[in-house]
């Protein structure tokens, strides 16, 4: 977006866009796709001219953890490359973005125990 910048947030993995209204992102592991319809931001990739980095907007409002990095959360306990379980990951949109947080040298263990999740 025009006049947005992207900056590390003190949570490694974490990043926030800086704009009229700042939004948390993760890096996109998977370039060009959503996982929940969230909206993606790319920008110019520093290290190599001419490509783009793809980061996906986690919105607070449909994120327990990611309303808790918005108010101050002191620690999420999960830098890139952490074994992670997540219980009661229901449909997958803050596990996806723990994914990315954990990065592809990480892990996660996604458990959901309601039936409705998987029929919905």
């Amino acid at each position: 977006r025009g006049g947005s910048t992207v900056e590390p947030h003190r949570h490694e993995g974490v990043l926030i866009q800086r704009a009229k209204d700042d939004s948390l992102l993760t890096l996109n592991l998977v370039p060009g796709e959503t996982v929940y319809g969230e909206k993606k931001v790319q920008v110019d990739n520093p290290d190599e001219a001419g490509t783009k980095i793809e980061y996906r907007i986690w919105n607070p409002f449909r994120s327990k953890l990611a309303a808790g990095i918005m108010n101050g959360l002191e620690n999420i306990h999960m830098p890139p490359g952490t074994r992670v379980i997540y219980l009661g990951a229901a449909s997958g949109t803050t596990v996806s973005h723990v994914s990315d947080i954990v990065g592809p040298k990480g892990l996660v263990y996604a458990v959901e125990f309601s039936p409705r999740s998987g029929r919905d």
